[in-house]
């Protein structure tokens, strides 16, 4: 790389959308990638899983694996955060997949080493084992579709009722501004492109805001329908590279709405405030010591939802040793705003160890462009909403880069979450567990 030339200002944005419901059906599928293509940003409708490299999911279960990266930034987050919030380890996890292949000498290794992975691969290894999962879950969908259909014609199944619907999709994609002449390298093209399917789009200093909110608003399905103020400076911007996350499904035990009551919930300082509890008792997956306990909630589709009271040390030696019980569940509906937009993401890495990627001069991205830039500033904007059917939610990640089971007992565990408690999206494949979100409410 030329160090020589004027450092630019490059920014990449994450997008990260992940909804899970069973209220309605949505059939439009992710964007067509890997190409230039038009500057529609839903583009032509494929299933994502078609375009990327994947590891064959050979099983999926509740345990969770330990892993340093996610356990590191949910640790710092809680720390460093008050009141309720809700992050995205998974679509962090891609953002800066797509920022490490295009990292290049001490740049390159300084995030290795903070991510505590030893090469690329391993990081990528992760997302392979997670695009096989998407795989799968797609799979699956059809085949239940399929009989559905064919269940609805023998007349088994009443017409009209409507078709077993939940999706799991990633899209991925790469921005350049037009003035810049230099294109992405052809090495790098071909690494995102195996991994992440990712497609090309373009953008002006004038138009990005509006592209950019427009790729969210879709990709979302609304939920965050802005991510970029209509002031948000952009003659400096470079580079772009987003990735969107979204999940659609429902309880495998939905919650009757008849056993949904307001209570009172116990926050930190001994204040209360009410809520909608949700009650049901069923066999969970259920563990509990003298410092923790948490119920684990299934998806129709294999993925996880775990709450867990009290300390999360070793969380996921906790889960992992969680056995089948039956719990009388009590937990409040959500709808959850987060915005990490003041540093929180960027000191995070510097704590890990990144500073040559922030740095103006020293930031070396020649994998991806030969072109000087260094990661300016980073944001992530979630939103859950809970209810008894299921769970929609939706994250915004943007990083800038500046130019056994156990008897039943008689009576069953009682979990009751009417006090500060933590929560993970998750599901286990191969040997990979992704965290999709996790979050804490303390009031």
């Amino acid at each position: 790389m030329n160090l020589s030339k004027r450092c630019k200002l490059i920014g990449l944005l994450v997008i990260a959308a992940v909804l899970l419901t069973s209220l309605s059906a949505c059939t439009d599928v992710l964007p067509s990638s890997g190409t230039s293509g038009g500057e529609d940003p839903t583009g032509t409708a494929v299933l994502w899983a078609e375009n990327m490299n994947a590891n064959k999911t050979v099983s999926v279960r509740h345990q969770m694996l330990s892993d340093s990266f996610d356990e590191r930034f949910l640790t710092f987050l809680s720390e460093h955060t008050t009141g309720n919030y809700m992050a995205s380890p998974l679509s962090f996890r891609y953002a800066l997949g797509l920022l490490l292949a295009g990292a290049a000498g001490e740049t390159k290794t300084e995030l290795l080493n903070a991510f505590g992975v030893t090469s690329e691969e391993e990081w990528t290894r992760y997302c392979l084992d997670f695009n096989g999962f998407v795989e799968r879950y797609a799979s699956q969908l059809e085949d239940e579709i399929t009989e559905f259909r064919s269940q609805v014609e023998r007349g088994w199944i009443p017409k009209g009722s409507p078709e077993p619907f939940r999706a799991l999709r990633v899209a991925n994609s790469v921005w350049k501004a037009e003035r810049i002449t230099q294109e992405f390298t052809d090495a790098y093209r071909d690494s995102i492109g195996k991994n992440y399917a990712a497609e090309y789009r373009s953008f002006t200093a004038e138009n990005v805001v509006e592209k950019v909110n427009e790729w969210v608003d879709v990709k979302t399905e609304h939920m965050i329908e802005r991510l970029l103020p209509d002031d948000y400076p952009t003659e400096q911007l470079a580079l772009i590279l987003m990735n969107a996350l979204y999940f659609k499904d429902a309880w495998q035990s939905e919650f009757s709405k008849a056993l949904t009551e307001t209570g009172e919930f116990h926050a930190y300082d001994g204040s209360t405030t009410e809520k909608e509890f949700m009650s049901q008792t069923e066999n969970f997956s259920y563990y509990e010591d003298g410092e923790t306990q948490l119920v684990i909630l299934p998806m129709k589709g294999g993925v996880y939802m775990a709450f867990a009271l009290g300390s999360t040390d070793g969380l996921a030696g906790k889960i992992s040793s969680a056995g089948s019980e039956k719990v009388a569940v009590k937990i409040p509906k959500m709808d959850l705003e987060t915005d990490f937009s003041a540093g929180e993401l960027v000191d995070f890495l510097k704590e890990c160890g990144v500073s040559l990627a922030f740095d103006k001069d020293l930031a070396d991205f020649s994998a991806m462009i030969d072109y000087q830039v260094f990661v300016k500033d980073i944001i992530q904007k979630t939103r859950i909403k809970l209810d008894e059917e299921g769970v929609e939610a939706a994250a915004v990640t943007a990083i800038m880069v500046n130019d056994t089971a156990m008897p039943a007992p008689t009576e069953p565990k009682i979990f009751t979450a009417d006090r500060p408690f933590s929560f993970y999206i998750y599901t286990t494949c191969n040997d990979t567990t992704a965290i999709l979100f996790a979050g804490e409410i303390a009031e």
